[in-house]
């Protein structure tokens, strides 16, 4: 399911616009969850949605926009990881740590 949804993706990439990083796990992005990736020019935010016609959701923002982003870990025995992403809007993405975490430093590497 995961390859079908990210060839469709491709279709919303700008030109010469290259994926960076995709997390291997989807993460919860206000009620819903999402795939998440890092282009070179934004992030964005995409899933499938719809039992028999499908339709594409997606949320993106570039990344010169972004201001801030803040990782943080809660919880004794189930471990949850929140990146909270601070530009035009302000996006809290919730998730694995260890998922998290590796978007985190991705994140930091590209934007910084």
């Amino acid at each position: 399911m995961l390859i079908v949804c990210l060839m469709s993706i491709h279709e919303f990439l700008l030109p010469d616009e290259n994926i960076k990083f995709q997390s291997k796990t989807k993460v919860k992005y206000g009620e819903n969850r999402y795939n998440f990736l890092i282009t070179d020019l934004r992030i964005i935010l995409y899933a499938k949605r719809g039992r028999f016609l499908k339709s594409d959701d997606i949320i993106s923002e570039r990344l010169d926009k972004l201001h801030e982003i803040k990782y943080c870990e809660k919880g004794l025995v189930f471990r949850t990881a929140k990146i909270t992403i601070q530009s035009n809007i302000n996006m809290d993405i919730f998730g694995s740590c260890s998922e998290l975490k590796q978007l985190f430093n991705n994140l930091q590497v590209i934007v910084y």
